[in-house]
């Protein structure tokens, strides 16, 4: 029986590229490969496949709902990177968002000042602008919408050392949402649009449910829920192609706000139940937090009161979580 050849550094870098190309279309896929080339960099010692094997990895970790996973992936690759390098950066970066989705918004916080800095010293541009919108993101978390919508824009004026029409449709979306929760909403409009132009043109399902999801909050706010109804249930029918949890629960949310404001107390119910289940499944403290607000609503209306009672401590736990601490 023939042995297997030993893997080059090519074969691996093709891997590697396969993984990339494929991640938000097919992260389970994309896990697969990325685990693969994972292995076959470490049975080599190629160490600069293993450190982008194991963020790609980790990537899909994240994408996929599995977080802590995603978190170890990341600390094990950020061990065998090189200083000053571009991986080095990326990992910081993922490190953060992994910690921002536990909920560990101080520790997302430090790393992202940490990678926004390493990023910036190394012209790594692309990394600088992801590090700004979780600035951003941590901003956004604590109610301080002037703060996250100077550091989008700060991600937007570095957006002319980047081709990529992803990031850029990424920043757009953070400062829609950030115009939004001001309520500048013609501005919240225009930017929109940008992003809905981008997206035209590349195929990214994160962006594309983002994007319908967001409408569907700009019409709920103009009062037109049949619309909104529309665009947060193509939002929920991407999630469900792409297997995110996250942005299934938060389509679920916008769906359930459209009954709420209908008075139909029973379907926001069964809505907001799935919900809650993958909030506590991703043990995500924003989305725990939005969750039982609107199933407070929702008891309320159904004059169930014990269960709204219930619903009601855990937003205000929640919601204390999420408070920025006090420094003394």
């Amino acid at each position: 029986m023939l042995a297997r050849p030993t893997p080059l550094p090519a074969d691996i870098d093709r891997l590697i590229a396969s993984a990339d190309e494929i991640l938000h279309r097919q992260a389970n896929e994309g896990l697969q490969l990325a685990r693969h080339a994972l292995m076959q960099a470490k049975t080599i010692g190629y160490i600069q496949g293993e450190a982008r094997a194991g963020l790609l990895l980790g990537s899909a970790q994240l994408i996929l709902g599995q977080q802590q996973a995603a978190l170890a992936t990341f600390q094990q690759a950020l061990t065998i990177a090189q200083a000053s390098s571009l991986e080095k950066s990326n990992l910081l970066e993922q490190m953060a968002r992994s910690h921002h989705d536990l909920g560990d918004t101080p520790q997302a916080a430090k790393i992202w000042g940490e990678c926004a800095q390493i990023a910036l010293e190394n012209q790594h541009f692309t990394v600088f602008i992801q590090a700004q919108i979780g600035l951003g993101q941590v901003h956004f978390g604590f109610e301080e919408y002037e703060a996250a919508l100077q550091c989008h824009y700060k991600a937007f004026d570095f957006l002319y050392t980047s081709k990529d029409p992803v990031l850029r449709c990424q920043v757009y979306i953070n400062i829609v949402m950030d115009l939004y929760s001001l309520a500048r909403l013609s501005e919240a409009e225009t930017m929109l649009q940008r992003a809905r132009d981008i997206s035209l043109s590349i195929r990214h399902l994160d962006n594309e449910s983002e994007i319908y999801r967001i409408s569907g909050l700009l019409l709920l706010q103009q009062g037109d829920i049949e619309n909104a109804r529309t665009n947060f249930a193509s939002a929920l029918k991407i999630c469900l192609l792409q297997e995110n949890p996250w942005h299934k629960a938060m389509s679920l949310l916008g769906l359930a706000h459209c009954d709420l404001a209908g008075q139909l107390w029973h379907n926001a119910r069964i809505q907001l139940d799935e919900a809650l289940t993958l909030a506590t499944q991703l043990q995500n403290p924003h989305l725990l937090c939005k969750t039982h607000h609107a199933l407070l609503l929702a008891c309320t209306g159904l004059e169930e009161n014990a269960a709204a009672k219930i619903h009601e401590i855990a937003f205000a736990q929640y919601k204390k979580m999420l408070q920025r601490p006090r420094v003394c």
